[in-house]
């Protein structure tokens, strides 16, 4: 099985996330950047979400809102998330930011996902989160979201498997 890699380095202002998958760098963008697949995997198992914008190019809005599946868990909370298109090269890159909309240390971040191939016909993916400070990105790491996005990658594999 393959493992999704997240390093959060003492004293750096970024979070760099590595995943190698069996699908081709085009398709792993598709996947990635297709509004009606986007709620097949983003967010992991524990939540389901909505896209309310997805427009993949330079200038475009995005804006995901995800909400807790168990009620246990406060299923009606929302949590918004949007950003905005900086730079879009398909099968290869994308450059976006993303804020969270609940606010507090690490709410906006600079994204760079980039999608390489592996040579064997798969894609290695690497998601590069860069903070405002240190601090701002010491703060999200208590959230359990290397979980998160260990699951998202899995849950999105799954979907590679179902679409190739």
């Amino acid at each position: 099985m393959r493992t999704t890699e997240v390093l959060f380095e003492p004293g750096r202002q970024d979070i760099v996330v590595t995943r190698e998958f069996a699908a081709p760098p085009a398709v792993v963008f598709a996947a990635m950047t297709d509004p009606e697949l986007i709620p097949r995997w983003w967010g992991s198992r524990r939540f389901e979400t909505t896209v309310e914008a997805m427009d993949v190019r330079r200038g475009g809005l995005w804006r995901f809102v995800t909400r807790h599946r168990d009620p246990a868990d406060g299923a009606g909370t929302p949590y918004a998330f949007w950003g905005v298109y900086h730079d879009v090269v398909p099968g290869e890159l994308v450059v976006s930011t993303l804020e969270f909309a609940m606010g507090g240390p690490g709410r906006l971040q600079l994204v760079t996902d980039a999608f390489e191939p592996t040579g064997d016909g798969g894609t290695r993916y690497t998601n590069v989160s860069l903070f405002q400070s240190p601090d701002d990105r010491d703060g999200w790491i208590p959230t359990d979201m290397d979980t998160g996005i260990r699951e998202s990658h899995d849950l999105l594999d799954g979907l590679l498997e179902a679409v190739r």
